[in-house]
């Protein structure tokens, strides 16, 4: 029994450190960093379940970890490289329920980085509907003019690892033709993350920068933001809102980011033309169902979107 106090505002904040939500088609619960019941782990936060249907279905995420987790703030900036890049996962956040579909994980900063952070969680149908709000307290970005924010998915042991998008080389780089591109890399860190096409911008880090997934470019970049992974029938979409100059949106992708056999199929957020005390935001929706085609698959995104899709020939 998940239990809340209310706020007088039309929430309930959270005594437990988990909130269940069940429709027809999927079993959902959202945790804040704490650890509770028998498998789920302090320091991870987001989803920490879904399960298809209301039955006791395979996990999509690793039991023990979660998907749609907050996982790094960064700037780039070497004077951060001595503090733990997982701050965000190891402060608390203040779960609160908005609705009977909606919970909120509440941040209001960590301890190095002044961004406080909101992480909506709307369940829709088959779908989770994330809107991510930061607003950034002091500047301590200005070096290289972005704030990094990257949310990882730890996969429980899908058959297939490699997630599939709609993109092509960049340029130069190989074939310019829009084709359907599947990717895993071979290890971790290495041709991790995917650019939208037309960018003509790589992230600016010194020398030492570890978060490898954020910064290891692949030789691709997306032409529509959305990619999906398959764990056996079934399919894991991730369809992102389009960014405008003020920030940049990136696919990452790791081969063993939850252990052996568990990859982490990512994106990263870098946030330029940012301003102290204003808050910005971004729009994430993941639905997990039943796999049928590629095709329908970018029908999801079009639906989402009100974007028209020009399939790649091959």
């Amino acid at each position: 029994m998940i239990c809340f106090v209310t706020t007088g505002h039309g929430a309930e904040v959270s005594e437990e450190h988990a909130a269940r939500i069940d429709s027809d088609k999927l079993r959902i619960v959202i945790a804040d960093n704490e650890a509770y019941g028998t498998e789920h782990k302090g320091g991870y936060n987001g989803v920490a379940e879904w399960r298809l249907g209301t039955g006791n279905t395979k996990n999509l995420f690793v039991p023990s970890y979660a998907g749609l987790n907050l996982e790094h703030v960064f700037s780039g900036d070497a004077t951060s490289y001595d503090w733990n890049i997982f701050e965000p996962r190891r402060i608390p956040m203040q779960l609160v329920r908005l609705s009977t579909n909606s919970v909120e994980l509440r941040q209001e900063r960590t301890e190095h980085w002044p961004l406080r952070s909101r992480l909506l969680f709307d369940v829709k149908e088959d779908a989770v509907d994330l809107t991510y709000y930061g607003t950034p307290l002091a500047d301590v970005w200005k070096k290289h003019g972005y704030i990094g924010v990257f949310f990882a998915s730890y996969i429980n042991a899908p058959e297939d690892m490699a997630i599939q998008f709609i993109g092509r080389s960049r340029p130069g780089r190989g074939n310019a033709q829009p084709r359907w591109i599947k990717h895993l890399p071979e290890t971790h860190g290495v041709a991790a993350s995917h650019r939208p096409a037309g960018s003509r911008w790589d992230p600016p880090v010194d020398d030492g920068f570890k978060i490898s997934l954020a910064t290891g470019n692949s030789e691709f970049e997306y032409l529509y933001p959305f990619y999906f992974g398959r764990s056996g029938e079934n399919v894991f979409v991730m369809m992102f809102e389009r960014t405008n100059d003020d920030g940049e949106l990136r696919f990452a992708q790791s081969p063993s980011g939850g252990g052996t056999g568990n990859p982490a199929w990512d994106f990263v957020y870098f946030r330029r033309n940012y301003e102290i005390n204003r808050e910005f935001h971004f729009r994430v929706r993941a639905v997990y169902q039943k796999f049928t085609s590629a095709g329908d698959v970018v029908r999801l995104y079009e639906k989402w979107s009100g974007e028209k899709v020009n399939l790649p020939s091959r």
